[in-house]
């Protein structure tokens, strides 16, 4: 994996910390010492995951819509 702050391939696992739908990994860069933390999902979990974030977002688009129009009418 590709170290974000250098993109050297150089990089280790320091830590991992399973969950009951994902796992947590610490990684470190051998490179320049950043390190910084991914996400593994299963499958079958991913579809919940972009189905939360899409409502999600839809909440937060209708939000910002009522306080303009808040705004706008007083």
């Amino acid at each position: 994996m590709k170290c974000p702050a250098c993109s050297s391939d150089d990089g280790r696992v320091m830590s991992t910390r399973p969950g009951t739908t994902k796992i947590a990994r610490l990684r470190c860069c051998n490179a320049c010492g950043h390190r910084w933390n991914t996400v593994e999902v299963a499958a079958d979990n991913l579809a919940r995951m972009e189905s939360a974030v899409k409502a999600v977002r839809a909440f937060n688009s209708l939000s910002k819509e009522i306080e303009d129009a808040e705004a706008a009418h007083g």
